[in-house]
């Protein structure tokens, strides 16, 4: 019976790797793994890259809403003459604007993740 050798960490060779990296396949171990996107190890370097990605991605549909909110709102003074309507009909557009771009737009989870045997300690404030 043949069994595949084992892969190696490209940063410890003495470790088994538990994975590649999801975007440059360089074989990490779970000290390596430092950050899951959509539940695949990723390496610092790409998990931080993939991280600001996302980060753009989500202050870009917040904006979106944001000049939606306030195009209606504008539309609506026009038509409606200012009355107090306008500004509930604005944020429900706003709402819906938001969530059609959540159910279009897929955000990917990007998560730090802790290596196996080291309890997460809470944040200092």
């Amino acid at each position: 019976m043949d069994s595949e050798p084992a892969t190696h960490c490209v940063a410890h060779p003495d470790v088994e790797a538990r994975g590649p990296c999801a975007f440059c396949f360089k074989n990490l171990c779970d000290a390596c793994a430092s950050y899951e996107h959509d539940g695949s190890p990723c390496c610092e370097r790409c998990g931080h890259i993939k991280e600001e990605e996302r980060n753009d991605l989500s202050s870009g549909l917040l904006a979106l809403v944001a000049v939606g909110y306030l195009a209606t709102l504008a539309i609506g003074v026009v038509f409606t003459n200012a009355r107090p309507i306008t500004g509930g009909l604005a944020a429900v557009v706003a709402i819906a604007l938001g969530r059609a771009m959540q159910l279009l737009v897929h955000a990917p989870t990007v998560a730090r993740r802790t290596p196996a045997g080291v309890t997460p300690t809470a944040p200092r404030t």
